[in-house]
Order: structure tokens, then C-alpha cells, then sequence
């Protein structure tokens, strides 16, 4: 090799990875999800929406049915969980819903993994339940479709349930966007 061509590697080579990390930034960036609360349906609903408006459909991620909230409540659970799923999203941070019950109050938590309860470091509360409620069903009959398991849990033998909550760039494919 000569002076000339070690020269071209040695100036390019850093451009092209700089170049690289840039875009994988941007890319990073440009999929973030955007979680909001739908309040224009009769039912308050937490929705992924694609990042740019026109590329794909949003994604009911949890609706707040009269079932187990006054109007007042589903409204403001809606707003404070997808306001926590948004801040959960933009850090990576968010894994798994799941219900259990803290301080003897059904609740409905974002946890990191599999296996952990509601009242362990690092998980979020988003809403607690009536205290009378199965927190397995409701969050069951909550979830929207893309989240649900194929089978509803049995009341006698699940007392919780995970659902995946990871958008496609961890893994699982069900962002349509």
C-alpha cells in the first residue's frame, strides 16, 4: 500500500463509522412509539402510535372500561398510565403489565421481567383496581387484542399475568409500524 491509500483508509474508515453511529441514533429516535389517552371514544384508551403520522395504525394497549372505573377515574388513569408508559418507552424501560395486589389493593404495574411482583424496586404502579376485583381478569379484559394471551386466566389457578409489552426492536413483532 502506499501513502496515498493508507491515508484515504485512515480518514475514511472513521467518517463511515461516525457516519454509521449517527444514523443508528437517528433510527433509535425516529421509532420511538407515542403513548397517548384516547378520551374521544366512550371508553378512555391507552394507544401506541406510530412516530410520524400515516405509517402504520395505532395499537390499543389498554382501555378503561365502566366495568371497573367511574368516568372521572378512567379519564385520569388513561392520562397517568400512558404518561408513564411514554416516560417508560423513551427509556427502554418498559418489558411487562401484570396485576397483583400491594398492600392488599388489586393493581395493574409495568415490571421488567417475568416472575416479579408490583412491590419490587424498579417496577411502576399505573392504577389500582376495586378491592373486591380479580386484578388477573380485569387486566385480562383490558389489554387490547394484540396483547392478549390466547386463553383468559382461570380464576383458581392464575393469580397473575404478564403481557409482553416490548416493542418490535426488542424482539417481539407486534408494532405494525
Amino acid at each position: 500500500m502506499n501513502k496515498t491509500q493508507l491515508w484515504t483508509i485512515a480518514w475514511t474508515t472513521p467518517m463511515l463509522t461516525l457516519g454509521f453511529v449517527a444514523s443508528l441514533t437517528q433510527a433509535s429516535a425516529a421509532n420511538t412509539v407515542n403513548i397517548t389517552c384516547n378520551t374521544n371514544a366512550s371508553i378512555p384508551t391507552v394507544i401506541a402510535s406510530p412516530p410520524e403520522q400515516g405509517t402504520g395504525k395505532n395499537v390499543t394497549i389498554l382501555s378503561f372500561i365502566p366495568e371497573y372505573f367511574s368516568p372521572k377515574d378512567a379519564v385520569q388513569n388513561c392520562q397517568n398510565t400512558a404518561k408513564i408508559l411514554q416516560s417508560l418507552y423513551k427509556t427502554d424501560s418498559a418489558s411487562y403489565l401484570t396485576n397483583d395486589k400491594v398492600n392488599s389493593k388489586p393493581v395493574v404495574c409495568v415490571v421488567e421481567r417475568r416472575g416479579l411482583s408490583c412491590d419490587r424496586e424498579k417496577t411502576q404502579i399505573l392504577f389500582s383496581l376495586g378491592s373486591t376485583v380479580n386484578s388477573s381478569q380485569a387486566l385480562y379484559q383490558m389489554l387490547g387484542s394484540d396483547f392478549k394471551q390466547a386463553q383468559p386466566p382461570d380464576a383458581r389457578t392464575v393469580s397473575r399475568i404478564y403481557s409482553d409489552i416490548k416493542p418490535k426492536s426488542t424482539g417481539r413483532r407486534w408494532w405494525p409500524f
